[in-house]
């Protein structure tokens, strides 16, 4: 259980420098760009890692169908939506709002995974959501005139996140390989982001290397090293473990705003929210435990 607290963490401090180099970058270039930059750079990297750790007979079993499936939400309409909504609510209140990925991930896993949630765990994923909506009410998030509309997209990203991990768990069942699963799901991300740019965006800006492109691709090595410490947590915990402990995402995103890239101001709040998720993912380990 140790190395699945140690690699979720790991995957939430990743998550949160990304979400702050996209925010520079999308003040130069378009999300849809940026996603494809994002994410084909997660791709290239463990392409290039794929001739020491990828069998030729991986490609044949049930495990690559898992992750294809998972690819075309993870990390592609989960980078999209997550791009999409940096550029309109900013980092620290889309990641907020990513207080909603325990429960896409969680209610997959008990009902196909037949994973076991107790009464402890189920405290400290409420605790966690709660003190994360209570942030995002704290930012005024409630009286802006468009947030039901703009709200879906960092719902959505939590979402989609959710619900690969029981995919990927699944696929783990057969074929216990994270990079292999990375290199399938990246690969799909990439080619469904780039149809999008062909169909509907500007690949011409994409051909045109910017400051903004560069810090895309800093952000694609940060998420897709995150993505994998949840692909190594998923092996070593349970789904309702690895989801709860990422979701501390917001509180790390926070204190990297304020103190940082001095981006945020230290509000009263931020001390109740960083001690309410705290506590609720305490309880999610010791519950685990």
């Amino acid at each position: 259980m140790f190395l699945a607290v140690f690699f979720a963490l790991c995957a939430a401090i990743l998550f949160s420098f990304g979400l702050q180099f996209q925010k520079k970058a999308l003040a130069s270039l378009d999300d849809l760009s940026g996603t494809f930059i994002s994410v084909a750079t997660m791709a290239a990297i463990f392409w290039i890692m794929a001739p020491w750790v990828v069998e030729r007979e991986f490609w044949a079993t049930r495990a690559t169908l898992y992750f294809a499936i998972a690819g075309l939400l993870f990390p592609a309409m989960g980078q999209r939506f997550q791009i999409a909504s940096v550029r309109h609510v900013g980092p620290a209140l889309s990641s907020a709002f990513g207080a909603f990925l325990p429960v896409f991930a969680v209610i997959p896993a008990i009902l196909f995974l037949d994973e076991d949630v107790t009464a402890t765990q189920f405290l400290g994923i409420a605790l966690v959501m709660g003190g994360l909506i209570g942030a995002a009410m704290a930012r005024g998030a409630g009286r802006r005139p468009q947030a039901a509309i703009v709200f879906l997209l960092p719902i959505g990203a939590a979402a989609v996140r959710g619900i690969t991990q029981p995919l990927t768990k699944a696929g783990y069942t057969t074929l216990p390989e994270p990079l292999f699963a990375m290199l399938v799901v990246t690969t799909v991300s990439t080619l469904l982001i780039g149809l999008m740019v062909l169909t509907g965006g500007s690949p011409a800006r994409i051909v045109r290397p910017t400051r903004a492109h560069y810090l895309f691709m800093l952000n694609g090595l940060f998420i897709g090293m995150g993505i994998l410490g949840i692909q190594l947590s998923l092996l070593h915990g349970t789904v309702t473990l690895t989801s709860s402990i990422v979701s501390v995402v917001p509180v790390l995103t926070l204190l990297l705003s304020i103190y940082v890239f001095r981006s945020e101001q230290l509000r009263w709040w931020h001390a109740l929210v960083a001690v309410t998720v705290t506590t609720g993912a305490i309880l999610v380990v010791a519950g685990a435990s």
